[in-house]
C-alpha cells in the first residue's frame, strides 16, 4: 500500500442496468504518470471519475468492489467527499477557469477551506503559478480576468487552482484535447514536472502522448481492463492481441 496511490480491487460500476466497468483490478504507483487509453465509450473517463467519486453526481450509478486511497475504501458511504476531492483533484478536457481574476481563481479553494491570511494566500498564488510555469508571465497581471488568457494558459491556471488545495493525485481527462500541438507539448512537459510531487492519472486518445509522458499504461475496451503494464511494454511488446491492434492503429 505504501508505494501505491490507488488500489482498485474487483471494481464494477453500473449506470442503471448498464454495466459500464467490469471487474477492474489495478494499482497506480505514487509519483508516476499513468495513462488510460482505449476507444471512445470504453470506460476510461468513468474509471477516472471513480477515483474521486464524481460519478456520484449521475443518477442511478451503483458500484461494487473497492478503491483504496490512503488505506481507506473510498467507495463506502461514510467517506468525506469534500476531503477526497481535495486530495484527488480533476482537470477536465476544456479549461474551465472561473470568471474571476487570476488571483481569485487560485485562492478560491484555500478560502473555502478557511484560509484568510493575505500573506498565506499570496504565497499560495505564487507557489501554485510557479509549479505550472505561469508566475513570471502573470505575476504583474494577477487581477486580470482569467478568461482573457490563452487556452493553454487557462488549462495551466486550472491545474494551478487544483494544486493550491494541496492534492496528492491529479486526474486529467484528455487535458490537451482543446489545445494546439505546441500547447499540448507544453502541458505534457508539465505532467512530467508534476509527477515529482504528485501522482498523475491521464485519460488520452493520443497514443503518442501516452507513449511520451506515462510510466504505466492501461488499455480499456468495452468496460474491461484488457492490459495494464509498463508503457514501454504496452507499446512494444503487449501481451494481448487487442492491445497490439489498438496501439498500432488497426482499430479504435
Amino acid at each position: 500500500m505504501a508505494e501505491h496511490a490507488l488500489i482498485v480491487e474487483h471494481f464494477n460500476l453500473y449506470y442503471g442496468e448498464f454495466h459500464a466497468l467490469k471487474d477492474l483490478s489495478l494499482s497506480i504507483k505514487k509519483n508516476t504518470v499513468t495513462a488510460l487509453i482505449g476507444p471512445s465509450g470504453c470506460g476510461k473517463s468513468t474509471l477516472l471519475r471513480s477515483f474521486n467519486r464524481m460519478n456520484d453526481l449521475i443518477p442511478g450509478v451503483k458500484t461494487e468492489g473497492a478503491i483504496f486511497f490512503e488505506g481507506v475504501d473510498i467507495t463506502k458511504g461514510d467517506v468525506n467527499l469534500v476531503r477526497l476531492r481535495q486530495k484527488v483533484g480533476m482537470v477536465f478536457q476544456r479549461p474551465n477557469p472561473f470568471p474571476l481574476s487570476i488571483r481569485d481563481n487560485i485562492t478560491f479553494g484555500p478560502r473555502v477551506m478557511g484560509e484568510k491570511k493575505r500573506d498565506t494566500l499570496d504565497r499560495i498564488v505564487e507557489d501554485s503559478l510557479k509549479r505550472v510555469g505561469l508566475w513570471e508571465s502573470l505575476k504583474d497581471e494577477l487581477n486580470k480576468n482569467a478568461l482573457t488568457l490563452s487556452d493553454e494558459q487557462q488549462q495551466r491556471l486550472c491545474i494551478a487552482r487544483l494544486l493550491a488545495v494541496k492534492p496528492e493525485i491529479v486526474l486529467m481527462d484528455e487535458p490537451c484535447s482543446a489545445l494546439d500541438p505546441i500547447s499540448t507539448l507544453r502541458i505534457e512537459e508539465l505532467m512530467l514536472e508534476l509527477k515529482r510531487k504528485y501522482t498523475v492519472v491521464v485519460v488520452t486518445h493520443n497514443m503518442q502522448q501516452a507513449a511520451r509522458v506515462s510510466d504505466e499504461t492501461g488499455l480499456m475496451y468495452l468496460g474491461e481492463l484488457i492490459e495494464f503494464d509498463r508503457t514501454k511494454k504496452i507499446f512494444t511488446a503487449p501481451s494481448e492481441k487487442i492491445t497490439e491492434d489498438y496501439v498500432t492503429g488497426k482499430f479504435g
